[in-house]
């Protein structure tokens, strides 16, 4: 009996060690490839002056809404504006999302 429950645990540690190192590989493997990707097939991104001025456009737009009430955070709502403006340029600019 205690030498089946030793076969049990080496096989169970076997199978266990064997599909960590299986995991890690697989993973640097995909890491590697996105990188040989990016490096081959670089992502377009915008110019830092299209950048500036959606941020400007955005910070005039939040800037100008009337707020009767004191404690409003602007800055959560900028920043959303900001993204779904970069977005709508990347779509434009790229025709697809990022």
């Amino acid at each position: 009996m205690e030498i089946l429950l030793g076969y049990y645990t080496f096989v169970f540690c076997f199978f266990l060690i064997g599909t960590l190192i299986l995991f890690a590989l697989e993973k640097i493997l995909v890491i590697c490839f996105e990188q040989l990707k990016e490096l081959l097939y670089p992502t377009p991104t915008l110019t830092e002056e299209q950048a500036n001025e959606i941020r400007k456009e955005a910070a005039d737009f939040v800037h100008s809404k009337h707020r009767p009430w004191m404690y409003d955070d602007t800055f959560a709502e900028y920043l959303g504006l900001v993204h779904e403006m970069s977005k709508q340029r990347w779509n434009e600019l790229y025709g697809r999302d990022l």
